[in-house]
Order: C-alpha cells, then sequence, then structure tokens
C-alpha cells in the first residue's frame, strides 16, 4: 500500500475523478440501446474483458509481469467481487426501484471503511464518516421523490452489491502488486458468462452496436482501469465517495441530450455532495494517513 504523502493522494484524486469523468455518459449511452437488459450485459462484459486484455498484454510486456500473476488469490477476489457487484446491481435494478438501488448503492464506502478496519487495521477519521453520511444524505435528497420500501430481496441485493464494490476496492487497496486491468478484465468475462445463461439472444441492431462498442471498448474499460488506480493512493473509503459523484454527473448528460430535466431537488442534493466533497478532499489535501 502507496505511503499517504500529499503528491500520492493529489495524484489518487485526480486519477478517480478523471474515471468517474469518463463514466458518466453510462447511462445515457445505456438508454440509448435498444436491445434486452441480458444481451446488453453480455456485451458490456465481454468488450469490457477484451479491451482491458489488450491494455494489459501491453502493460505487461513492458512491466514483464509474468502470466501466474494473474492469477493470485487477490486477482481471483477482484474479478470475482467486480462482476457479483455488478450482477447483483442488476438484479436489484429490475426487483426494485432504480431510485432505491442507486440510494442503497451509496452505503458502499461504509462498506469499504468497515471493511479496511476489520481486515487490514486501516484507520477511519470521524471526518471521514461525517462526509460519508453527508453524501448519503444527498442522495436521499436526489433519489428522495422516488424511494419507496420496494422489494425486499432486490433492496438487499442492491446493498450486497455495494458491499461486494467496496471489498474489490479494499482488496486492490491491500494487493498493490495485482494487475488491476487484468483482475477487471477477468471480471468483465465472468459477468458475460453470467450474462450468457440467461441473455435471449446476442443479436444487436446496427445503433446498439455503436453504442454498445463505445460503452465496452471506450467508456467501461477506461472509467474502470482509473478507478482501479486510486486504491493505490487513497483509502478504498474515498474511492467509493468520489465515485458516487457520476450519480451527480451523469444525469446531466440525459439533460443535455436527450432532455430528461433533472428536478431541483436533484439539483440541491448533487450541489450538497459535491461540495461537501470537495471540502473534505481540501481538508485532507496533505494526505493524512486514513483521512
Amino acid at each position: 500500500m502507496a505511503a499517504a504523502n500529499p503528491v500520492s493522494h493529489a495524484r489518487g484524486i485526480a486519477i478517480v475523478v478523471l474515471g468517474v469523468l469518463v463514466l458518466t455518459p453510462d447511462g445515457l449511452l445505456t438508454t440509448l440501446v435498444s436491445a434486452d437488459l441480458w444481451t446488453m450485459i453480455f456485451w458490456r462484459g465481454l468488450l469490457m474483458g477484451l479491451a482491458l486484455t489488450v491494455f494489459s498484454l501491453i502493460w505487461r510486456r513492458q512491466k514483464s509481469v509474468t502470466p501466474r500473476a494473474l492469477f493470485t488469490l487477490p486477482a481471483l477476489a477482484i474479478a470475482a467481487l467486480f462482476a457479483v457487484s455488478s450482477v447483483a446491481f442488476v438484479t436489484a435494478i429490475v426487483t426494485t426501484s432504480v431510485a432505491n438501488t442507486l440510494f442503497l448503492i451509496t452505503v458502499a464506502p461504509l462498506f469499504a471503511a468497515a471493511f479496511a478496519r476489520i481486515f487490514f487495521k486501516e484507520p477511519v477519521t470521524p471526518r471521514t464518516i461525517v462526509a460519508i453520511i453527508v453524501v448519503i444524505a444527498g442522495m436521499v435528497i436526489i433519489f428522495g421523490d422516488g424511494l419507496s420500501r420496494g422489494n425486499l430481496a432486490g433492496n438487499l441485493t442492491a446493498v450486497f452489491a455495494a458491499a461486494c464494490w467496496a471489498g474489490s476496492l479494499v482488496v486492490l487497496r491491500h494487493a498493490p502488486q495485482v494487475d488491476a486491468a487484468s483482475a477487471i478484465a477477468g471480471g468483465g468475462y465472468l459477468i458475460a458468462a453470467i450474462a450468457l445463461v440467461v441473455a435471449p439472444t446476442l443479436l444487436l441492431s446496427p445503433a446498439d452496436m455503436l453504442w454498445l462498442g463505445l460503452l465496452g471498448l471506450i467508456v467501461l474499460p477506461v472509467s474502470f482501469g482509473l478507478i482501479s488506480l486510486g486504491p493505490r493512493y487513497l483509502p478504498a473509503s474515498e474511492v467509493s465517495l468520489i465515485v458516487l459523484l457520476e450519480a451527480v454527473i451523469g444525469p446531466l448528460w440525459a439533460w443535455a441530450f436527450i432532455s430528461q430535466v433533472p428536478t431541483v431537488t436533484s439539483l440541491a442534493g448533487g450541489a450538497l455532495i459535491v461540495t461537501t466533497l470537495a471540502v473534505y478532499f481540501y481538508l485532507n489535501r496533505n494526505g493524512a494517513p486514513g483521512a
């Protein structure tokens, strides 16, 4: 795990923020795909896996990484946790409300802080806990109009997805020797394998090929590749916090391109989240351990 210092801390924030910015068109591009949900998931996972594999092969040649290093326990754990989190997220979306799912996913930073503390004795400051709570409050404001009790199994699945995502970030944080690109690529292939079992067809229209090509070959591999580098410089709880910006910025793409105008409450919740994160990382600009 990289030692905390102002330079590495700032680098980590920049890397994850850039990854999140690349990820933000995901929602817009997904809405443009007309294919069945599981067909879309299959191609997302497969194309992302292929793109990250190509990148990893180039990177490994430069770094002289042996193939055996790709099959270590941490690497396999990251791949499995990433894949299970993705499938659980989709399952939650189709079994409970979208608002419930997106709100419950915001507990990921709490899971990340807890896992890091329990398994790796990583300190968690009160400032981090306060930031997590305020960000969750912002998510409640954003999705408050659509929140409902929903389906209990779906709600629990969303929480499970958050826990798996947090777990993958914590493992990445404490296994810096892992080739993150290959691990996430493995998760993509596992996602495709799961979707292959339930997808009614793998056929795509020309338009869907374009949108899924952009998603699977550019947006997803670049964004998750960058985000997976974040835990080398930041605690997993901080990475999880930054990733929540996607829920704030993503709807702005829909506003700009398909005229889905966000509500005043959504804008207020987003402003609260962005302000909280800006203040939090400004106060932690010196990269104090566990901040």
